[in-house]
Protein backbone atom coordinates (compact mmCIF):
# COMPACT_ATOMS: atom_id res chain seq x y z
CA UNK A 1 0.00 0.00 0.00
CA UNK A 2 1.21 3.45 -1.07
CA UNK A 3 1.96 6.18 1.49
CA UNK A 4 -0.11 9.43 0.88
CA UNK A 5 1.70 12.27 0.49
CA UNK A 6 1.94 13.77 4.11
CA UNK A 7 3.06 10.49 5.81
CA UNK A 8 5.96 10.86 2.76
CA UNK A 9 6.72 13.60 3.96
CA UNK A 10 8.08 12.65 7.56
CA UNK A 11 11.29 11.23 8.16
CA UNK A 12 13.11 9.10 11.10
CA UNK A 13 14.09 12.43 13.30
CA UNK A 14 10.35 13.42 12.81
CA UNK A 15 9.46 10.04 14.95
CA UNK A 16 11.97 10.42 17.46
CA UNK A 17 10.81 13.75 18.44
CA UNK A 18 7.44 12.70 18.54
CA UNK A 19 8.55 9.88 21.15
CA UNK A 20 10.90 12.30 23.59
CA UNK A 21 8.08 14.76 23.29
CA UNK A 22 5.47 12.12 24.32
CA UNK A 23 8.05 10.48 26.81
CA UNK A 24 9.10 13.89 28.74
CA UNK A 25 6.19 15.88 27.61
CA UNK A 26 8.74 18.54 26.34
CA UNK A 27 9.78 19.90 23.55
CA UNK A 28 12.54 21.16 25.23
CA UNK A 29 13.73 18.42 26.90
CA UNK A 30 13.39 16.94 23.42
CA UNK A 31 15.65 19.56 21.86
CA UNK A 32 18.27 19.19 24.46
CA UNK A 33 17.87 14.86 24.31
CA UNK A 34 18.61 15.07 20.37
CA UNK A 35 21.43 18.23 20.56
CA UNK A 36 18.98 20.54 18.10
CA UNK A 37 17.10 23.61 18.44
CA UNK A 38 13.87 24.65 19.13
CA UNK A 39 13.02 25.81 16.02
CA UNK A 40 14.16 22.42 14.93
CA UNK A 41 11.58 20.89 16.86
CA UNK A 42 9.11 23.29 16.30
CA UNK A 43 9.19 21.88 12.07
CA UNK A 44 9.17 18.54 12.92
CA UNK A 45 6.12 18.97 15.41
CA UNK A 46 4.63 21.33 12.54
CA UNK A 47 5.22 18.22 10.14
CA UNK A 48 3.67 16.02 12.73
CA UNK A 49 0.54 17.92 13.10
CA UNK A 50 0.22 18.43 9.52
CA UNK A 51 0.77 15.01 8.24
CA UNK A 52 -1.82 13.09 11.60
CA UNK A 53 -4.13 15.96 11.14
CA UNK A 54 -4.21 16.45 15.07
CA UNK A 55 -2.66 18.61 17.80
CA UNK A 56 -0.94 15.80 19.04
CA UNK A 57 0.00 17.86 22.28
CA UNK A 58 -1.33 20.49 23.93
CA UNK A 59 0.74 23.16 26.14
CA UNK A 60 -0.38 23.06 29.90
CA UNK A 61 0.92 24.10 33.11
CA UNK A 62 1.87 20.40 33.69
CA UNK A 63 3.57 20.50 29.90
CA UNK A 64 3.02 18.90 26.35
CA UNK A 65 0.43 16.69 27.50
CA UNK A 66 -0.67 14.48 24.57
CA UNK A 67 -3.99 14.01 22.79
CA UNK A 68 -6.05 11.07 22.11
CA UNK A 69 -4.55 10.31 18.70
CA UNK A 70 -1.42 10.71 20.12
CA UNK A 71 -1.93 8.03 22.71
CA UNK A 72 -2.72 5.91 19.98
CA UNK A 73 -0.17 6.70 17.69
CA UNK A 74 2.63 6.38 20.51
CA UNK A 75 2.93 2.49 20.77
CA UNK A 76 2.90 2.27 16.65
CA UNK A 77 5.72 5.01 16.70
CA UNK A 78 7.68 3.18 18.92
CA UNK A 79 7.37 -0.10 17.72
CA UNK A 80 8.79 1.19 14.09
CA UNK A 81 11.65 2.70 15.81
CA UNK A 82 12.59 -0.56 17.06
CA UNK A 83 12.43 -1.83 14.11
CA UNK A 84 14.96 0.71 12.96
CA UNK A 85 17.46 -0.21 16.01
CA UNK A 86 17.10 -3.95 15.12
CA UNK A 87 18.48 -2.67 11.57
CA UNK A 88 20.98 -1.28 12.47
CA UNK A 89 22.72 -3.48 15.24
CA UNK A 90 25.60 -5.01 14.26
CA UNK A 91 25.28 -8.91 13.35
CA UNK A 92 28.99 -9.76 14.80
CA UNK A 93 29.42 -12.21 17.35
CA UNK A 94 29.26 -11.02 20.40
CA UNK A 95 32.65 -11.89 22.33
CA UNK A 96 32.88 -11.02 26.25
CA UNK A 97 36.36 -11.92 26.77
CA UNK A 98 37.12 -9.67 24.04
CA UNK A 99 34.46 -7.21 23.97
CA UNK A 100 34.95 -4.14 26.92
CA UNK A 101 30.70 -3.87 27.02
CA UNK A 102 29.13 -2.35 29.90
CA UNK A 103 25.45 -3.53 30.69
CA UNK A 104 22.90 -1.68 32.50
CA UNK A 105 20.36 -4.25 34.79
CA UNK A 106 17.55 -2.53 36.31
CA UNK A 107 16.46 -4.77 39.65
CA UNK A 108 16.02 -4.49 42.81
CA UNK A 109 17.39 -5.59 46.36
CA UNK A 110 16.44 -9.38 45.87
CA UNK A 111 18.52 -9.80 42.50
CA UNK A 112 21.36 -8.15 43.84
CA UNK A 113 21.36 -10.28 47.11
CA UNK A 114 20.63 -14.04 45.58
CA UNK A 115 21.64 -13.00 41.45
CA UNK A 116 24.36 -10.66 41.06
CA UNK A 117 26.76 -12.58 43.36
CA UNK A 118 26.30 -15.50 41.41
CA UNK A 119 26.05 -13.65 38.09
CA UNK A 120 29.47 -12.38 38.51
CA UNK A 121 31.38 -15.05 39.81
CA UNK A 122 30.70 -16.63 36.31
CA UNK A 123 31.58 -13.81 34.53
CA UNK A 124 34.84 -13.50 36.43
CA UNK A 125 35.92 -17.08 36.50
CA UNK A 126 35.26 -17.07 32.52
CA UNK A 127 37.51 -14.29 32.41
CA UNK A 128 34.90 -11.96 30.70
CA UNK A 129 35.66 -8.20 30.37
CA UNK A 130 32.14 -7.05 30.63
CA UNK A 131 30.83 -4.69 33.85
CA UNK A 132 27.23 -4.75 35.09
CA UNK A 133 26.01 -1.74 36.54
CA UNK A 134 22.64 -1.85 38.70
CA UNK A 135 20.46 1.12 38.28
CA UNK A 136 18.61 1.56 41.52
CA UNK A 137 14.43 1.37 41.56
CA UNK A 138 11.92 4.11 41.10
CA UNK A 139 8.43 4.85 42.19
CA UNK A 140 7.60 4.39 38.34
CA UNK A 141 9.05 1.45 36.15
CA UNK A 142 11.14 2.50 33.55
CA UNK A 143 9.47 0.87 30.45
CA UNK A 144 10.03 3.21 27.86
CA UNK A 145 13.57 3.19 29.00
CA UNK A 146 13.37 -0.26 28.66
CA UNK A 147 11.76 -0.94 25.38
CA UNK A 148 13.73 1.36 23.17
CA UNK A 149 17.14 0.14 25.05
CA UNK A 150 18.52 2.62 27.48
CA UNK A 151 18.21 -0.59 29.69
CA UNK A 152 19.84 -3.41 28.88
CA UNK A 153 17.61 -5.74 30.83
CA UNK A 154 15.17 -4.85 34.07
CA UNK A 155 13.95 -7.44 36.95
CA UNK A 156 10.17 -7.22 37.90
CA UNK A 157 8.45 -8.93 40.46
CA UNK A 158 5.67 -11.20 38.75
CA UNK A 159 3.31 -12.35 38.04
CA UNK A 160 0.65 -9.49 37.21
CA UNK A 161 2.59 -7.23 39.61
CA UNK A 162 3.42 -5.18 36.32
CA UNK A 163 1.57 -4.04 33.51
CA UNK A 164 2.16 -5.33 29.57
CA UNK A 165 3.79 -2.76 27.38
CA UNK A 166 4.06 -2.22 23.86
CA UNK A 167 7.79 -3.87 22.38
CA UNK A 168 8.57 -5.94 25.52
CA UNK A 169 9.32 -9.64 26.38
CA UNK A 170 9.47 -11.00 29.46
CA UNK A 171 11.10 -14.94 30.83
CA UNK A 172 10.81 -15.81 34.19
CA UNK A 173 13.77 -16.42 36.42
CA UNK A 174 12.70 -18.23 39.28
CA UNK A 175 9.62 -18.84 42.08
CA UNK A 176 9.81 -17.80 45.06
CA UNK A 177 7.41 -17.48 48.36
CA UNK A 178 7.08 -15.22 51.56
CA UNK A 179 7.63 -16.35 55.32
CA UNK A 180 6.54 -14.75 58.45
CA UNK A 181 10.33 -13.67 59.74
CA UNK A 182 10.82 -13.02 63.75
CA UNK A 183 12.73 -12.86 66.52
CA UNK A 184 13.63 -16.43 67.63
CA UNK A 185 13.19 -19.86 66.64
CA UNK A 186 11.47 -21.11 63.39
CA UNK A 187 7.78 -22.59 63.68
CA UNK A 188 6.94 -25.41 61.32
CA UNK A 189 3.04 -23.79 61.81
CA UNK A 190 1.19 -21.91 59.38
CA UNK A 191 0.34 -18.14 61.28
CA UNK A 192 -2.79 -18.27 61.43
CA UNK A 193 -3.94 -14.55 59.69
CA UNK A 194 -5.49 -13.05 62.62
CA UNK A 195 -2.54 -13.40 64.64
CA UNK A 196 -0.73 -11.84 61.73
CA UNK A 197 -3.03 -8.92 61.66
CA UNK A 198 -2.55 -8.44 65.48
CA UNK A 199 1.24 -8.00 64.87
CA UNK A 200 2.76 -4.61 63.95
CA UNK A 201 4.88 -5.10 60.82
CA UNK A 202 8.47 -3.76 58.88
CA UNK A 203 8.05 -2.72 55.56
CA UNK A 204 11.01 -3.18 53.65
CA UNK A 205 10.89 -0.90 50.56
CA UNK A 206 13.42 -2.80 47.87
CA UNK A 207 10.89 -0.99 45.52
CA UNK A 208 10.26 2.86 46.21
CA UNK A 209 6.05 1.99 46.85
CA UNK A 210 3.76 2.16 49.65
CA UNK A 211 2.42 -0.84 49.56
CA UNK A 212 3.99 -4.63 48.40
CA UNK A 213 1.99 -8.05 47.31
CA UNK A 214 1.27 -8.63 50.92
CA UNK A 215 -0.71 -5.44 51.16
CA UNK A 216 -2.70 -6.18 47.57
CA UNK A 217 -3.30 -9.71 48.76
CA UNK A 218 -5.12 -8.56 52.19
CA UNK A 219 -6.87 -5.65 50.18
CA UNK A 220 -8.67 -8.13 48.00
CA UNK A 221 -9.71 -9.48 51.23
CA UNK A 222 -11.14 -6.48 52.92
CA UNK A 223 -8.22 -6.76 55.60
CA UNK A 224 -5.13 -4.80 56.17
CA UNK A 225 -2.01 -4.84 58.38
CA UNK A 226 -0.65 -2.07 60.55
CA UNK A 227 3.08 -1.26 59.83
CA UNK A 228 5.35 -0.04 62.53
CA UNK A 229 8.47 0.81 60.50
CA UNK A 230 9.89 1.26 57.33
CA UNK A 231 13.39 0.20 56.28
CA UNK A 232 15.30 0.65 53.04
CA UNK A 233 16.70 -2.69 52.58
CA UNK A 234 15.86 -6.06 53.76
CA UNK A 235 18.99 -5.93 56.19
CA UNK A 236 18.30 -3.10 57.83
CA UNK A 237 14.64 -4.56 58.17
CA UNK A 238 15.93 -7.81 60.04
CA UNK A 239 17.95 -5.79 62.47
CA UNK A 240 14.88 -4.07 63.51
CA UNK A 241 13.05 -7.71 64.55
CA UNK A 242 15.98 -8.41 67.39
CA UNK A 243 14.12 -8.15 71.03
CA UNK A 244 10.63 -7.20 69.82
CA UNK A 245 7.79 -8.93 68.37
CA UNK A 246 7.78 -6.92 65.32
CA UNK A 247 6.96 -9.50 62.12
CA UNK A 248 8.79 -8.97 58.53
CA UNK A 249 7.41 -10.73 55.40
CA UNK A 250 10.45 -11.92 53.93
CA UNK A 251 11.14 -13.84 50.91
CA UNK A 252 12.38 -17.69 51.75
CA UNK A 253 15.67 -17.65 49.48
CA UNK A 254 16.45 -13.82 51.58
CA UNK A 255 15.79 -15.57 54.74
CA UNK A 256 17.74 -18.56 54.11
CA UNK A 257 20.71 -16.48 53.15
CA UNK A 258 20.11 -14.20 56.29
CA UNK A 259 20.05 -17.32 58.40
CA UNK A 260 23.93 -18.08 57.77
CA UNK A 261 24.76 -14.97 59.38
CA UNK A 262 21.87 -14.63 62.29
CA UNK A 263 20.52 -17.64 63.44
CA UNK A 264 18.53 -16.24 65.73
CA UNK A 265 16.28 -15.09 62.94
CA UNK A 266 13.12 -17.42 62.76
CA UNK A 267 10.39 -17.86 60.35
CA UNK A 268 7.04 -19.62 59.64
CA UNK A 269 5.04 -20.39 57.12
CA UNK A 270 2.50 -17.34 56.16
CA UNK A 271 -1.90 -17.75 56.22
CA UNK A 272 -2.52 -19.81 54.16
CA UNK A 273 -3.39 -18.65 50.61
CA UNK A 274 -0.85 -16.23 49.99
CA UNK A 275 -0.01 -16.53 47.26
CA UNK A 276 3.74 -17.16 45.25
CA UNK A 277 5.81 -14.36 43.15
CA UNK A 278 8.30 -15.03 40.60
CA UNK A 279 11.28 -13.13 39.33
CA UNK A 280 10.87 -12.13 35.94
CA UNK A 281 13.50 -10.56 33.16
CA UNK A 282 12.17 -7.98 30.69
CA UNK A 283 13.75 -6.68 27.68
CA UNK A 284 12.81 -4.41 25.05
CA UNK A 285 12.60 -5.19 21.17
CA UNK A 286 15.27 -2.88 20.14
CA UNK A 287 17.56 -5.52 21.88
CA UNK A 288 15.74 -8.49 20.91
CA UNK A 289 18.33 -9.84 18.04
CA UNK A 290 21.29 -7.83 19.49
CA UNK A 291 24.30 -10.93 20.49
CA UNK A 292 25.84 -9.44 23.25
CA UNK A 293 21.87 -8.79 25.21
CA UNK A 294 20.70 -12.72 24.50
CA UNK A 295 24.51 -13.45 26.26
CA UNK A 296 23.61 -11.51 29.00
CA UNK A 297 20.39 -12.82 29.41
CA UNK A 298 22.06 -16.59 29.13
CA UNK A 299 24.16 -15.19 31.82
CA UNK A 300 21.16 -14.33 34.38
CA UNK A 301 18.92 -17.94 33.48
CA UNK A 302 22.74 -19.45 33.97
CA UNK A 303 22.92 -17.38 37.27
CA UNK A 304 19.49 -18.36 38.50
CA UNK A 305 19.82 -21.86 37.96
CA UNK A 306 22.44 -22.25 40.02
CA UNK A 307 20.57 -20.55 43.31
Amino acid sequence: MLLNNRVRKLDFQDLVIFQLIYKHRSATEAAEQLSVSQSTISYCLKRLRDCFDDELFINSRLGMNPTQRAEALSPRIQSILNQMAECAQDDAAFNPNADTSSFTIYAPEYFEILVMPELMKNILEAGCRVSINIKKPEKDLPYADIADGQIDLAIFFGPGFYRTYPGLTTQTLLRDHLLAVQDGEDDPRPLPLNDMLERRHVFPTPWISDSNMVDGWLLSQGRHRTIAARANSYYSAIELLTGTDLLLMLPRRIHERVKRQQPNIGARPVPDGMPDFTLDMVWGAALANSQANIWLRQQLIRACANI
